[in-house]
């Protein structure tokens, strides 16, 4: 992943990523929950693209630690997308990120894109543990 990521950030126009330091206005009390950066950089996804080929990882790192950190899975559950950009990571307004958690189901994260008028699902991720000997 750290290659595509790397690359990505390159093939970006200079104005499009934001440094470290600046940070949109989020609130402080997401900062023990946020995921690690990817990059010193932020991360801009602006096109579906760019969304399905980058968002997986990143959404798989987050899906993994709400099966190890109740307290990350409790924020995560309510306030996805708030946790991505304290981590770096935004997002276009019209991209909507859910997660669900049913009882003993396995945790899942849906992206969802709105055109105003209609809503799309662009991404379904469920973490499945997998055992080799």
């Amino acid at each position: 992943m750290g290659g595509k990521v790397k690359k990505f950030l390159k093939s970006l126009w200079p104005g499009k990523i934001m440094p470290r330091g600046m940070k949109r206005n989020l609130k402080e009390d997401l900062e023990p929950y946020s995921l690690s950066r990817f990059d010193e950089q932020d991360i801009i996804l602006e096109s579906d693209q760019q969304i399905q080929e980058f968002l997986p990882d990143i959404l798989g790192q987050a899906l993994a630690r709400t099966w190890v950190d109740k307290r990350f899975l409790n924020v995560f559950c309510d306030r996805p997308k708030d946790i991505l950009e304290q981590s770096g990571v935004f997002l276009p307004d019209r991209i909507t990120v859910e997660f669900f958690k049913k009882d003993r189901e396995r945790p899942k994260v849906v992206v969802f894109q709105s055109d105003g008028s209609s809503t799309t699902r662009l991404l379904e991720l469920k973490l499945v543990m997998v055992a080799e000997t």
